[in-house]
Formats: C-alpha cells, sequence, structure tokens
C-alpha cells in the first residue's frame, strides 16, 4: 500500500521538507488559521497534521514495519491503514497552498511544500485530481503545435477586435499578436481577460502583443515541477523571439507566483533583462506616470478588496490593486483582516478545476462569506481567476447578493479615452 507514493516522496523530499517535518513540534499555531480546519474540525485539515501523517509513512516505509527508511531516526509509529490513506488525501487534496499557516507558525515552516510534493506523489498511486492533471498536460503540449492553432487564433482575435472597437467607439483599437513590442501581455482564458487590457493598453499607447499562450499553470497545483516549467518556458521563447522588455500576466494567482518566485530559478539568464509584472502593478504604473486617466468617483457603491493569496500574502502585492480602486471609488471597505492574514477564499490549489471539490470549496469559503457579510459591500473586487470564480459560486451559494469584479475591470470601465 502506497508503495509508489514512498518512493516519489523519498525521490523528491528536500533538505528544507526534512527540516520542516524535523523541527514541528505541533504548537497548534496553525490551527485556527487554516479555513478547512475552521469549518470542518477534521484533523486531516490541521497543517501540522499533514506534517506528521507523511513523516509516520515515511518512518514506517507504508507498511508498519518500523525501519531505518529516510526518515528513520524520527520515534514515530503508525500503519498505513485505509484510515491513514484516507487522511492523507484530505489532508493533501483538500488545501489551497494559501500558506496562512506559515504566517502564523512560530518557525515559519511552510507545510504548502510538503502539500505540493505529497500531490505528485499521490498521483502516481492514481490517487487525486486527475482533471487538474490533465488540463495541466495540454498547457504543455499546446506549445508543440502552436504553429498550427497559430491562424486561427489570430482569425479569433481579429474578430474580437472589430467588436471592441464598434462596441467602444474606438477605431483605431489594435489586439496585435506575435509581434514585436515592448509588453507581452500573457492572459488568461476567455476574452474577457483580453478586452479590459486591450482598451487600457491603448489609452496608455502602450506598444504591447497579445500572448498565444495563457497565464494558467495547472502543472504547478499537482506538484509536477517539469511541466510546470515546460509550460511556462513555451511562453519565455514567445517573450525572446519578440524582443519584449516586461511580461505582464493576467490577474491570476498561482500563475503570478510562478512567473515572480520560480521564473529566476527556472530560467535564469534565459529571462536577464525582461522585466515581469502582473498587470495590475503595471496598471498602477499607467496610473501613477499619467499614461492612463480615470473618472475619479466613477463607482459610487459600497466595495471591498479579496487580496489573492498568491498576489498578496505569497507575493507582496498589496498596495497596487488599493491604490486602483480608490482612484475610482467613493466607498471602499476593508476586509477584516486583510493583506497577509486575509482569509483564503477557498478556491486556490486547482480546486476550481476538480468538480468533485464543490461542496469542500463551498465549505471552506465560510470564513471569507462571513468577512464580506460584515462589510456591507455590494461589490467584492479582486485580482485573481480562480478568487472570481470561487467568489461568484460563494456568492450564489451563500445568497450574498454581491457582485464580483477583477480590478483592471473598474479601470477600463472609468478609463478618460
Amino acid at each position: 500500500m502506497l508503495t509508489k507514493f514512498l518512493e516519489t516522496v523519498r525521490q523528491r523530499i528536500t533538505r528544507p521538507l526534512q527540516y520542516y517535518q524535523d523541527i514541528c513540534v505541533r504548537c497548534g499555531a496553525c490551527i485556527d488559521a487554516c479555513h478547512f480546519y475552521v469549518t470542518s474540525g477534521n484533523p486531516a485539515h490541521i497543517p501540522a497534521y499533514r506534517m506528521m501523517l507523511v513523516k509516520k509513512l515515511l518512518q514506517q516505509g507504508g507498511n508498519g514495519r518500523k525501519g531505518k527508511g529516510i526518515l528513520g531516526w524520527y520515534r514515530e509509529t503508525g500503519m498505513a491503514s485505509e484510515r491513514m490513506v484516507a487522511e492523507l488525501r484530505q489532508a493533501l487534496w483538500e488545501c489551497t497552498g494559501c500558506r496562512r499557516c506559515s504566517v502564523f507558525c512560530p518557525f515559519d515552516l511552510d507545510t504548502a511544500l510538503l502539500v505540493n510534493m505529497g500531490r505528485y506523489a499521490l498521483l502516481q498511486e492514481g490517487m487525486g485530481m486527475e482533471m487538474v492533471a490533465e488540463i495541466g498536460n495540454a498547457e504543455v503540449s499546446k506549445g508543440e503545435i502552436i504553429d498550427a492553432l497559430k491562424e486561427f487564433y489570430i482569425d479569433q482575435v481579429r474578430e474580437l477586435e472589430g467588436r471592441i472597437r464598434e462596441e467602444w467607439g474606438v477605431p483605431d483599437l489594435r489586439i496585435p499578436v506575435d509581434e514585436p513590442a515592448r509588453v507581452l501581455y500573457v492572459p488568461v482564458v476567455g476574452e474577457h481577460a483580453i478586452i479590459p487590457l486591450a482598451k487600457i493598453f491603448h489609452a496608455a499607447k502602450e506598444s504591447w502583443s497579445l500572448s498565444m499562450f495563457t497565464a494558467t499553470n495547472h502543472s504547478f497545483f499537482i506538484g509536477d515541477t517539469e511541466k510546470a516549467k515546460q509550460a511556462a518556458h513555451w511562453i519565455v521563447q514567445e517573450a525572446r523571439r519578440l524582443g519584449v522588455q516586461v511580461i505582464a500576466y493576467a490577474e491570476c494567482g498561482h500563475a503570478t507566483r510562478t512567473l515572480l518566485n520560480f521564473w529566476d530559478h527556472w530560467f535564469g539568464e534565459e529571462i536577464a533583462g525582461i522585466q515581469r509584472v502582473n498587470v495590475v502593478q503595471l496598471v498602477a504604473s499607467y496610473l501613477q506616470e499619467g499614461r492612463i486617466r480615470v473618472k475619479p468617483g466613477a463607482f459610487d457603491v459600497p466595495m471591498t478588496y479579496h487580496d489573492p493569496c498568491n498576489l498578496g500574502r505569497n507575493g507582496g502585492i498589496f498596495e497596487e490593486p488599493r491604490m486602483l480602486i480608490r482612484a475610482v471609488a467613493t466607498d471602499f471597505r476593508e476586509l477584516s483582516p486583510n493583506r497577509e492574514l486575509n482569509w483564503c477564499c477557498g478556491g486556490g490549489g486547482g480546486l476550481i478545476a476538480e468538480p468533485s471539490m464543490f461542496e469542500v470549496r463551498m465549505k471552506a469559503g465560510r470564513p471569507k462569506v462571513e468577512q464580506i457579510q460584515r462589510t456591507g459591500a455590494k461589490w467584492v473586487v479582486t485580482a485573481c481567476e480562480n478568487c472570481k470564480t470561487q467568489l461568484s459560486d460563494l456568492n450564489q451559494h451563500y445568497g450574498l447578493g454581491i457582485q464580483v469584479k477583477g480590478v483592471v475591470d473598474l479601470i477600463a470601465d472609468a478609463l478618460v479615452l
């Protein structure tokens, strides 16, 4: 039982993870930091318990016999029973990797590293979110057939470009594709991620090109580092071919985290001289530099901002979205807590893409629902595609009566052209 899981863990376990498992004293500081545990009371959702589960399995070799193993010096006991396997699945898959537990940990232990590695190992046993893995495979394969897709993609963009020109009365607006430019904009799937930025780039007189790839990287969710790296590498190659100076990722939390936190390690000198930003940061710079103008007080409705975990807590992007919101809002209300202490919405970590996780994420999102209700806000603004989907689902599930907006949507709608 769990033979492939244990073999994979032993191959992929890192020195930091060994350190984390050794130093965790189960003090309990992480317990109430986890939105899954505070709504379920299930010990499998306690971050420290995740550490203990994997540690026991490594010690026992998965078959109940105490051996030397990779972590044999630990004095742990445990059997790879059906109950333990069930707990392991919950511990590793019912987690968004939001890292709120790490903020509260007195030793700064990062259980998201364990989740990342453990998910990949579980998939080797055929246990986990296979659909997320398949989407990740498709993102890798797209680069291999991009030449065959190019003509169709450009035709679709030209049709979208024509609609935007007519609807907004901007006859000279362009959506460049596969053209040399200063900025390469990498969207998520869907025209909703292209339209507001096309308007903003036009107003800023930016030299830009729309990527033929998407920012999303589902292999990252399942801990498949090699495929995550390959999916991102198609974008690196595109950026270098077009000679861009800036790569701007769409409002997508996990994708932005890979862009800002992993690319240096993955690609090194290959990305030297190319600035990497989230599009919210780029649009904020336009406003600060006077490249775009907006109508102050354009939106007279109570609104709040949800800090996406990967943009905020894990990326340090706190002030730019707030600056943009305040530029167009008359009634901005902060969630409490916010910034690095903000509650995860419950939809990250790939859970959005797995239909069987719907009830799990609705329950995990209850702390976020209560936060929103306390503000009395009618609009909830955020800067992450997964967060938008989760917040919309929470809105319908709990009857919140709110509207969910993107930061760049507000700016595009308030632009002075």
